[in-house]
């Protein structure tokens, strides 16, 4: 990475992966509400049958990928309008 950026960078890289396992850790567990929320309306012998876990672990699933994409996007996103903002201020000015 010679002659790039390499600090701002590292900075939205590590601020996007750690927003990603916060969220994406949240959404699991929504989407394991969600999906346990969904077996006791259908039937609760239904969670008795692979499909109704399969219901189960794959809302839980999704939600906390789509949790973990959208921190991601948001994190480094957020990241990087800070680290800019704060490029462009003279600090030895202000010290």
């Amino acid at each position: 990475m010679s002659g790039l950026d390499w600090q701002r960078r590292a900075v939205v890289e590590t601020t996007g992966l750690g927003t990603a396992g916060f969220l994406g850790t949240a959404g699991v567990y929504a989407g394991g509400a969600v999906g346990t929320a969904a077996i006791s309306a259908l039937n609760v012998a239904l969670l008795a049958t692979p499909v109704g876990w399969c219901v189960v672990i794959g809302s839980g699933l999704a939600l906390g990928y789509l949790a973990a994409k959208g921190g991601d996007i948001a994190g480094q996103w957020l990241a990087g309008l800070f680290y800019d903002a704060s490029a462009s201020i003279k600090w030895n000015r202000l010290f």
